[in-house]
């Protein structure tokens, strides 16, 4: 089900108060080597295994942000062969960093890593606190995540559902309604993958089951399942919904955070853009895409405007072409954001960045018939949000004004 990734990123940013499915990297701008002597040193002076941990996704983080994943995935490997034996004492700490492992480990394509990284997330927390704790449901909630992303949607189905069953057991109704979203989700998937009456019909139902009969304390998933209908509309042609929304927030104050009402899907990518070795975007050979094609990425940055509109969409930085990432940057420039509240100053809105990397997931054994580790032919976009800090977002919005002056 190629388009669950996408669906699932975007959803990310429907609501506030979602229980977190993920970390997101913040750019903080502490240079490299100060992020790596702190880890140095702390692993010097035998700190203790949290500060460890946390020392650890700190540098982790700011390797990934400069381009070097194998060094970040280096880094994360390590502090897990440190810490594992801590499992107990620091359920918490220990599964953010194999939280974060699973993160790199998709955009370098190591699907393996990434499901088995995500699973030990789960069974950390599972045997720190118990299989019915809100943060083992969550966990549990990845764990289908990665299930769907990896191809396995029938899987990821029976996990939601299970899932949905424990919360109301354990009366966790905010869980409850995360796993019927991803339910919705995984419809929704399956509807615009093939948009014929069946999958239609499914969706309307799971939508209308979050929207008509919602759980205590669950308004925000009210919101979320209203903007994947307008998704629905607008993909039937009718932007009502959407308009209607757009009203509602309006009417509202706005919001003080991005909330994203629709995004175009992104076209198709073409990884041979510009080149003279592929032919209509088709690979000549896995071993041409595993050796020139590997590892590109761009940091897109861009503006959310108080009226809700995407302005000044540009690459900051780039690791490799940016010619596969155009339709990236196309799709950005048309979201639809909800109006923003009104501050009474003259800052353009929320300043955003955003990580697409160009990868290939790692294919052996029964997969291509060889123990050789290759490439899968076919590329795909991992996305990561990188969001700026308070103090550089501020500058940003300086550096606007100043521009408009």
């Amino acid at each position: 089900m190629p388009s669950f990734g996408r669906l699932l990123l975007a959803s990310v940013a429907l609501f506030a108060a979602q229980p977190a499915l993920a970390q997101d990297i913040v750019v903080t701008g502490k240079p490299l080597k100060d992020t790596a002597a702190g880890l140095a040193e702390c692993i010097k002076r035998g700190c203790p295994p949290n500060e460890d941990m946390a020392a650890t996704i700190v540098h982790a983080e700011n390797q990934f942000v400069s381009g070097d994943y194998e060094g970040a995935r280096k880094t994360l490997h390590s502090s897990l062969g440190r810490n594992r034996k801590h499992a107990k004492e620091y359920p918490v700490e220990l599964s953010n960093v194999l939280r974060a492992n699973g993160r790199v480990a998709e955009h370098l394509g190591e699907a393996k890593d990434f499901q088995l990284s995500t699973l030990d997330m789960r069974d950390t927390l599972k045997d720190g606190f118990g299989e019915n704790d809100f943060r083992t449901l969550v966990a549990q909630v990845e764990v289908g995540d990665s299930r769907a992303k990896l191809g396995y949607p029938d899987e990821a189905e029976r996990i939601y559902r299970d899932v949905e069953k424990r919360a109301l057991e354990a009366k966790q109704f905010r869980i409850a309604s995360f796993a019927r979203l991803r339910l919705s989700l995984l419809a929704q998937a399956r509807f615009e993958d093939d948009p014929n009456s069946r999958n239609a019909a499914a969706l309307d139902s799971r939508l209308a089951g979050l929207i008509d009969s919602p759980l205590a304390d669950s308004g925000d998933f009210v919101m979320a399942a209203k903007v994947l209908r307008a998704r629905k509309d607008r993909r039937t042609g009718s932007t009502a919904s959407t308009d209607e929304l757009v009203r509602t927030f309006a009417s509202a104050g706005g919001v003080s955070r991005p909330v994203l009402l629709f995004a175009e899907p992104v076209g198709q990518i073409d990884p041979f853009a510009g080149r003279a070795d592929g032919v209509n975007g088709q690979a000549p050979a896995w071993t041409r895409w595993s050796n020139n094609r590997y590892g590109q990425w761009v940091d897109v940055g861009f503006w959310i405007g108080q009226d809700g509109k995407v302005s000044d969409v540009e690459v900051l930085r780039q690791q490799g072409s940016t010619q596969w990432a155009k339709p990236v940057m196309r799709s950005i420039s048309r979201r639809v954001y909800a109006p923003l509240r009104q501050n009474g100053d003259s800052t353009p809105g929320f300043y955003m960045v955003e990580r697409y990397t160009l990868t290939a997931r790692v294919a052996q054994g029964e997969e291509t018939g060889t123990r050789l580790r290759i490439r899968e032919a076919r590329p795909r976009i991992e996305m990561l949000e990188l969001t700026p800090d308070a103090g550089e977002e501020k500058l940003a919005k300086e550096e606007k004004v100043a521009k408009a002056d």
